[in-house]
């Protein structure tokens, strides 16, 4: 994978001229300090801070509108939390320090980013979907209520960036995976952006973005590096907020593969389901989605080998969801790459893959819940944990008891 073909997938770059053919999109610039945060990093450090100790807790941080995503710790009903662990909920949710400056350290405000992020989920209609220039934090639906990435306010949309793995890697492995990538030399643009929503009809990053930015195109190692020299490489990270759409279907989604400008599969975007309308339904969609290509993706997407990802509605209208590099992190789903390569395909008819029958499903997609939320057995983290509940709980029962 190539940085350029990389870069070209970013949504800030492929939003503007595919507009009126995609959901709508506000994006705001990220400064250093959230990226920082992001990180597991002193969002603010100063002369004597030092992250040499590993990563920070897990805390949301200051929210100065008041919208949280989860109730007071300390409400009229009992806290299950504290069940296991009081000290470490306090932690989350509540002042995690009598002493200003080491809760300042560890959970650090950011009014200006706070205050765009409400008022552009407002003006999206009150919930958007978050990601960051590629990846959306699909991974972390697990802490959300209602185990979507819908938010509301600032503070769902960082609790989700914070707990992704997704978000992670856009941040430390997307760039430094390409096989030309060089960390540039450069000040830190992160830090001089403003934090206010691109304006409608600009070009993407004025004339100053990555794919104008030659320091991000010389070539080097391949090597991904896992240090933290991200944070400081002048590299512009955004914050894409998405309108949400409550009743777009999963079976409505595809992903669409191109290789060669040339149009060679398309596999249902969630193979881990099966949906009984679709293998009827295919014929019609798929000369639907061949048209939007050849009328609207090729013609404005300058890269050879990519993907996109598209939804078809009830009334036939094909929407524009998002672009993705040929090859690399990129899930092939219902392909595998090595066939998606060969030299033949795409002469012949275009190859279109459904689950076709219950049962058929692919395994090992999953990518929306933790591991150890899927194994229940001994020794695993749900067995470790219900365990640990079981015996605080015989505990206090014993203690209130003795109390009677």
């Amino acid at each position: 994978m190539l940085l350029e073909e990389l870069l070209r997938c970013q949504i800030q770059e492929w939003y503007p001229p595919f507009r009126c053919h995609t959901v709508p999109t506000v994006i705001i610039p990220l400064p250093a300090a959230f990226l920082r945060y992001l990180a597991g990093k002193t969002a603010y450090p100063d002369a004597s801070a030092s992250d040499e100790d590993g990563p920070l807790p897990f805390l949301l941080p200051t929210i100065t509108s008041g919208r949280t995503p989860f109730p007071p710790v300390r409400a009229h009903l009992p806290d299950p939390v504290s069940l296991l662990d009081h000290d470490a909920s306090e932690l989350i949710f509540d002042s995690c320090s009598d002493d200003d400056d080491e809760e300042s350290l560890l959970r650090p405000a950011f009014p200006e980013l706070e205050a765009a992020v409400d008022a552009a989920i407002a003006e999206l209609g009150g919930a958007a979907l978050p990601k960051l220039n590629w990846s959306a934090p699909k991974d972390a639906v697990f802490m959300a209520a209602d185990g979507t990435m819908r938010c509301t306010c600032f503070a769902e949309v960082a609790m989700l960036l914070r707990a992704s793995d997704c978000i992670a890697h856009d941040l430390v492995s997307a760039r430094a995976s390409c096989q030309d990538f060089v960390r540039p030399d450069g000040v830190r643009r992160n830090a001089r952006q403003g934090t206010g929503a691109l304006p409608n009809g600009v070009e993407s990053s004025n004339g100053s973005g990555p794919l104008n930015d030659p320091a991000h195109h010389e070539a080097g190692s391949d090597e991904p590096e896992e240090d933290d020299s991200w944070l400081e490489d002048g590299f512009q990270y955004y914050l894409a907020l998405r309108k949400w759409y409550p009743g777009l279907r999963p079976e409505s989604e595809f992903r669409c593969f191109v290789r060669g400008r040339k149009l060679v599969g398309v596999s249902q975007r969630d193979p881990s389901a099966y949906y009984p309308s679709l293998p009827g339904w295919r014929a019609e969609v798929q000369p639907k989605i061949e048209d939007f290509f050849e009328d609207v993706v090729e013609p404005q997407f300058a890269s050879e080998n990519y993907t996109f990802d598209v939804s078809v509605r009830a009334d036939g209208r094909v929407k524009l969801i998002d672009f993705n590099p040929w090859g690399g992190y990129t899930l092939p789903l219902m392909f595998e790459w090595e066939e998606l390569e060969e030299e033949q395909r795409g002469e012949e008819e275009l190859e279109f893959r459904v689950v076709m029958q219950q049962g058929a499903v692919r395994p090992g997609l999953m990518t929306a819940v933790p591991f150890d939320m899927l194994d229940w057995g001994d020794g695993s983290g749900w067995d470790v944990f219900l365990k640990k509940a079981d015996n605080e709980l015989n505990r206090q029962m014993a203690s209130l008891d003795v109390d009677s």
